[in-house]
């Protein structure tokens, strides 16, 4: 079982219910009688006869799932070159970031957007969170169909959509079209933000995450929080209008993830295996699908495919916790978002550029953060991971990692704390209406501390369930953290007026206080946890 840990996704089962997807070659004198395993797994044994292979694919067993051929199968991703791993991370860090970049560029155009349709300021900034709700709503749509249709389809299909409902966006003449259609560009935007995960997973070993996921975490941060999104939003604004933050999202899109399309592969391992066996001619497991009614499969799909996020939220521990602590951490950070202009302007008397240029402290945040993460991995993760192999230390059970997941929690631990800190800074500085740079500081140590808090949320999510599971698990990440970014702002800014920013973010950062116990708790209770899972990896 140590040894099946070791390499998840490379093992070789020793049950007929597992098999190869590339034929036995027979020039090989050796090879001439294959072993009893691929006998009973199905595996043609008479090449020499059309009629008897297609007697024996006819009598064989189906197996119920498909493995690589051996551990340096040159279709696993594993096994890809560097430069092909790294322009898939770096595609996937793209997508995600245009995805955010479209919610936070539209911030400084939420007063200008009331002024032209004549609507109140809390409808106009609906307009601004209700794309946050649709990838709410898209999340439970997105890593479900990932997992059934492959990584590519989905988000290559999904984009395109939300590029023409952001088209939409740029012309629309009221309110209600620009909500609509803010809300359905959320709704296909949502892969970008609940597939990463996985899709990183299929990409690289546990030990070897740690850059990759920085990367595609740090991507949604620079493009929603630090400058791209409230920088550019607050400039295009200022000088042409509110209209031309649609026309920066398209230019992103095409040249982040509409470039690179043609030159991305598919990932997700059962789809590759799959095809290859259908190339061979041999059997492949049977689907959900196969030989039901339109009725029963979209039966199969509500209750076994689309429920899963939500079903892991509500019954696994690990994901509510961990999830529901990185979703608070992002709807404070929505909060923000609508309550900065105001505060800011009240007392420093800042407009709305010079409040996108204060993000940038944000981004200092994010960036060292990102130094940290690198710095943790190669100085104390993968030492770890080289002793346990070297010392043959059993690899932990109900787990894809080397080491235990627990062993990635020391990022939230530091980083919980840098964000209560931050919530605390911030508001008592401006109340007392210190120097600029003194709550510039505290946004810096909030973006520090939310970088480390979700990227060890990603990667202990990872590590406990795997490629499979972990789209789905991410999935209900989304689903909480949109729902709050979606419903913060809508009492930020009469929060921050009716209590002031000292007692505002006392009241947040007590809440941010009992949070952070959560990657402590999870370090003692994990294993446990893990143990209990209803979609535990192993035995």
């Amino acid at each position: 079982m140590a040894q099946q840990n070791l390499l998840p996704n490379n093992r070789w089962s020793d049950t007929s219910t597992v098999v190869p997807t590339r034929p036995v070659s027979y020039a090989d004198p050796e090879k001439a009688s294959p072993p009893l395993e691929e006998a009973q797994a199905g595996v043609p044994t008479k090449p020499n006869s059309n009629a008897s292979k297609a007697v024996s694919r006819s009598t064989q067993e189906r197996p119920t799932a498909l493995d690589w051929d051996r551990p340096d199968d040159p279709l696993n991703p594993y096994n890809w070159s560097l430069v092909r791993r790294w322009f898939q991370t770096y595609t996937i860090s793209g997508v995600a970031l245009v995805g955010t970049f479209a919610s936070s560029v539209f911030t400084p155009g939420i007063n200008a957007t009331a002024v032209e349709f004549g609507s109140p300021i809390i409808i106009a900034t609906l307009a601004f969170s209700i794309y946050q709700l649709g990838l709410a709503f898209g999340g439970p749509f997105a890593a479900p169909l990932s997992e059934s249709f492959g990584r590519k389809p989905v988000v290559f299909i999904s984009i395109p959509i939300f590029a023409l409902f952001i088209l939409g966006t740029g012309f629309a003449n009221n309110m209600a079209t620009l909500v609509v259609l803010r809300f359905f560009a959320g709704f296909f935007a949502a892969p970008s933000l609940s597939m990463g995960a996985g899709t990183l997973s299929d990409l690289w070993q546990p030990e070897k995450r740690s850059g990759p996921m920085s990367m595609y975490v740090a991507a949604p941060f620079f493009g929603n929080r630090p400058a791209l999104g409230p920088l550019l939003g607050a400039a295009v604004t200022q000088t042409v209008g509110w209209r031309w933050t649609s026309w920066l999202i398209l230019f992103f899109t095409i040249v982040l993830v509409i470039i690179p399309a043609p030159f991305y592969w598919e990932s997700y391992k059962p789809i590759i295996l799959r095809r290859r066996a259908k190339e061979n001619e041999q059997p492949i497991p049977p689907s959900p699908f196969e030989d039901a009614t339109w009725a029963k499969a979209l039966k199969i799909y509500v209750s076994k495919t689309l429920m899963r996020p939500m079903h892991m939220l509500f019954t696994e521990p690990i994901v509510a916790a961990f999830n529901t602590y990185s979703a608070f951490n992002f709807g404070l950070l929505y909060a923000f978002f609508a309550a900065f202009p105001q505060v800011y302007l009240e007392y420093y008397g800042f407009d709305s550029l010079s409040t996108g240029l204060t993000f940038l402290g944000v981004g200092v945040g994010v960036i060292a953060a990102t130094i940290v993460i690198v710095l943790f991995s190669k100085k104390w993760y993968l030492p770890r991971v080289r002793e346990a192999i070297h010392n043959d230390d059993p690899a932990p059970s109900f787990a894809t990692s080397r080491l235990e997941p627990e062993k990635r929690l020391p990022l939230a631990m530091v980083g919980g704390p840098c964000i209560t800190i931050g919530i605390f800074m911030y508001g008592w500085t401006t109340a007392y209406q210190v120097h600029w740079l003194a709550p510039t500081i505290a946004e810096a140590l909030f973006g520090f501390g939310n970088m480390l808090v979700f990227m060890a949320c990603m990667m202990y999510i990872t590590d406990t369930y795997g490629p499979l599971y972990s789209a789905s698990a991410m999935a209900s990440n989304a689903i909480l953290r949109y729902i709050l970014g979606g419903t913060f702002p809508l009492f930020a800014v009469q929060m921050f007026r009716g209590l002031g920013p000292q007692w505002a973010c006392t009241l947040l950062g007590c809440l941010s206080i009992l949070g952070s116990c959560i990657p402590f708790v999870l370090a003692k209770l994990g294993p446990g946890l893990r143990k209990k899972s209803g979609y535990k990896r192993d035995g």
